[in-house]
């Protein structure tokens, strides 16, 4: 998965060091990503000169296998008009695989910050603080302090005997085969959303809902957490329709091909290792 490639992890504890040519400087704009021309790389500080960058836009993020990442707020036209633009989703094919979950990670961050331009509490502007990771209030009478929100979802693979549930959404206009899945509520345990989500989607009960595995997954701020469950009851499927466009019921043998040849996302690795007979529960 994203988080597993090459173990190296992010390091959000640091002193705000200065760049040096190795490190990466990520532009955001919305949903795209801005890359070198010529390689498809992302931009390092070397390139972020070479444009002409001003050092005093950049904002140092995290730290990851001990290269820094810096984004910019309000990247100028000129600069972005010497990169190249790419959709968000180019970065789960980018080189080195290493910095995949950085530059997600970093996607995450800037679209938090975008978010946060101004303070909550009495709406004057917010900086990213030079301390910690977080946005402080300018106004001297507030300093109100907002920290990156992590949204958590869940992901459920739903266990009939020898089948899964496999899903395609309504939502998304390309849409792959997936778990059910959706976002925790407030007062809601993990269990609570899961059971809540799969009724939801699908009409269906669940039960025996165990603890898979997690990840982050910046493209979309959250923090996904993975579980098995098997049925409850009745196998008949009733979808809500602006959510799910089709559910079905797969042997291990009849799942769809992978889209990815490692999957770096929870929900494909979760339906790769049902493929592999190793979900618990399964027949």
């Amino acid at each position: 998965m994203i988080q597993d490639i090459g173990s190296k992890t992010i390091d959000t504890e640091f002193a705000k060091p200065r760049p040096t040519d190795r490190d990466f400087v990520l532009l955001f704009e919305r949903g795209e990503v801005f890359v070198v021309p010529e390689t498809g790389a992302l931009p390092t500080y070397a390139d972020w000169k070479m444009i002409g960058g001003n050092d005093s836009e950049l904002v140092h993020i995290f730290e990851q296998a001990g290269v820094q990442f810096f984004t910019v707020l309000d990247p100028s036209d000129d600069v972005k008009n010497k990169l190249k633009r790419e959709t968000s989703r180019y970065l789960r094919t980018i080189t080195p695989e290493w910095t995949r979950l950085g530059s997600v990670t970093a996607l995450h961050l800037f679209q938090w910050y975008q978010t946060h331009r101004f303070c909550g509490s009495c709406g004057a502007p917010t900086m990213p603080d030079d301390r910690e990771l977080a946005m402080r209030c300018t106004n001297q009478e507030c300093r109100a302090v907002t920290y990156p929100v992590i949204c958590p979802a869940i992901i459920v693979g739903i266990v009939n005997g020898d089948k899964i549930l496999l899903t395609k959404s309504s939502v998304y206009k390309n849409p792959v085969y997936a778990l059910v899945s959706g976002y925790m509520s407030v007062g809601e345990t993990f269990e609570t959303t899961a059971k809540r989500e799969v009724k939801e989607e699908t009409g269906l009960d669940i039960k025996n809902i165990r603890y898979f595995g997690n990840q982050p997954w910046g493209f979309s701020g959250a923090q996904m957490i993975g579980f098995w469950a098997e049925l409850d009851g009745s196998d008949k499927v009733k979808l809500q329709e602006d959510e799910l466009k089709e559910a079905k019921w797969y042997t291990a043998e009849e799942i769809p091909p992978a889209y990815e040849e490692k999957p770096l996302d929870l929900t494909h690795y979760m339906i790769e290792q049902f493929r592999a007979h190793k979900a618990p529960g399964q027949k």
